[in-house]
Formats: C-alpha cells, structure tokens, sequence
C-alpha cells in the first residue's frame, strides 16, 4: 500500500473566471482528478476498482470557497472518508495553497468539500453494498485534519 500525499495541481487559464481566479464548477474537476489519484495511490486503479464492483455516481455535493484561488497557482489537495456506509461513502477535501518552490503547502483551507458516492451494480444501475475490500481500506484511509 502506497503512502497518499495528496494530489496537486497548477490553475491553468481555462479554469479561471474574468478576475483570474478559479470558477467555481472547476473545483468539481479538481476533486474528480483527486478521487481517482487518491484511490490510484492505494493500489486501485480505475481498472481495478471496476473489476472489484466499486462503480460510484455522485449523489450529493457540498462545496465551502474560504478563499480565492488565483491563475498559476499550484494547488493541494487532500482526500479522506470521513463515513462509510453500507453502499456509500463521502469523501472529503481540502484544498490549499502549496508554494511551488519550497513545497510549503499553507494551513489555511481556500475550498473545502464532501462528496456523497453510491457504489452502483454495472448492469442494474441500482446501488450495491461497497464490496469489503474497499471498505477495509476507506476504514483505514488517512483522515484531513
């Protein structure tokens, strides 16, 4: 099992409103990027996560902006579970502003989120317990602090 470091990303152009700072929705794809990196980094991979029935839909969504985020500024984002349930689980993330010299990530959080996910069955499309496996492993996932 991989150590998670978080997942970081530069604000390019096309993720920026008319003030240079980042649209809001764009924080939708930075946590979509940050999902798949989070569970990639403990060894499952999208490949994998589908072949071990784990096939999540996003059913709810609940975004915090504490601050702006600016053009060319290189992100940190953090993942965690804070609950699992029987076929969902919500994930948490924090997103700060991480210096690309010196890789000093601030402790001030600019945009914080839970997502609710619903692991679904691939044919049906009717939610299915997550499968133990990746419930052993949401149990044990590093929690933001």
């Amino acid at each position: 099992m991989s150590k998670w470091n978080g997942y970081t990303h530069r604000v390019r152009y096309n993720e920026v409103d008319p003030q240079s700072i980042v649209f809001n929705s764009r924080y939708l794809e930075f946590f979509d990027a940050a999902y798949m990196e989070f569970f990639r980094a403990f060894g499952y991979p999208l490949d994998v996560m589908t072949t071990a029935g784990l096939e999540t839909v996003v059913v709810e969504v609940n975004i915090r902006y504490h601050a702006s985020v600016r053009i060319d500024q290189l992100l940190h984002i953090d993942v965690s579970c804070p609950r699992l349930g029987n076929s969902s689980f919500d994930l948490a993330f924090e997103v700060r502003v991480q210096d690309p010299e010196t890789g000093f990530i601030s402790e001030n959080v600019a945009t914080s989120a839970t997502i609710s996910y619903v692991n679904v069955d691939q044919v049906t499309r009717k939610s299915t317990p997550v499968p133990e496996e990746f419930r052993d492993f949401l149990k044990v996932t590093p929690r933001v602090v």
